[in-house]
């Protein structure tokens, strides 16, 4: 892949996630217009113990959090274009992936919006699907991120993402989704979630294992692994985030996690 194909890459994710994020602004003003919107069938069927406002569960922060999901995709994707426009790093065109399957997961947002709970639609099934692959995808992409960066492997960019994208689509598409079931994150319920979630959780915990005893090779810094560490962490409470706490903790992971690893990965690249 040329930088240059890269670079478009990444100011098209730019471009749709600002796209993205502006349409679904529209369809909830269209939705209040309506006065179709309401998360009060979410509320109700949440079982939450916790009385103090950081911590008890409430879905307008879920849904204010698939808007920040939006957000992040689309800065970061823009910082991509404008940080890495003139260097060779393999690591962004993964790292891209990555910025996919947030994009994915955000769809999650559409079932409030739509109004999709309880009920039975071919879109529901699609927004099923896509939450399932940014699961799936999340962790490898970050993976090949670390292991797949050298320049003996830039041959295989094309093939190993093309591999990854339709991997993750193909279990993504036969794994059951449970369509009845929507979680208290705006998440379709689907099978083997224990499987899934342990299987990503060992994927992480190899990629920054290897992240850092490679940085000790190149005797770089470690601060590419603490920032990885903290996109990380920032995802995964974005992705849970349920509450007040949880969406305070991931905008702050992020945000430091991408000053980190951005910024020391463009001078590993100098």
């Amino acid at each position: 892949m040329t930088i240059k194909t890269r670079n478009r890459l990444n100011f098209s994710l730019f471009i749709f996630s600002l796209v993205f994020l502006v349409a679904n602004i529209l369809f909830f003003l269209l939705a209040l217009y309506n006065k179709s919107f309401s998360l009060e069938i979410y509320q109700n069927n949440a079982s939450s113990i916790h009385t103090n406002f950081l911590i008890k569960y409430n879905p307008l922060i879920v849904f204010i959090s698939l808007y920040f999901e939006i957000i992040y995709v689309c800065v970061t994707s823009y910082l991509l274009y404008r940080v890495f426009e003139k260097t060779q790093a393999t690591d962004i065109s993964y790292f891209f992936l990555f910025l996919i399957s947030l994009i994915a997961n955000s769809l999650r947002i559409w079932l409030p919006l739509f109004n999709m709970v309880n009920t039975y639609s071919n879109l529901l099934l699609f927004c099923g699907n896509c939450i399932l692959f940014s699961k799936l995808l999340m962790p490898v992409s970050l993976l090949f991120s670390v292991i797949m960066s050298g320049v003996e492997q830039r041959q295989d960019l094309e093939k190993n993402i093309v591999l990854l994208l339709i991997s993750c689509i193909f279990f993504a598409k036969f794994i059951p989704l449970n369509t009845a079931n929507i979680c208290m994150n705006f998440e379709v319920d689907y099978s083997y979630r224990t499987v899934i979630k342990i299987a990503g959780i060992l994927v992480i915990i190899a990629t920054l294992i290897a992240l850092f005893f490679q940085n000790q090779q190149h005797f770089y810094t470690q601060l590419t692994t603490l920032g990885l560490a903290l996109i990380i962490a920032g995802t995964f409470f974005l992705f849970n985030s349920t509450n007040i706490l949880k969406l305070g903790l991931s905008f702050i992971l992020l945000l430091f996690g991408d000053i980190y690893y951005l910024r020391e990965l463009h001078k590993q690249y100098l």
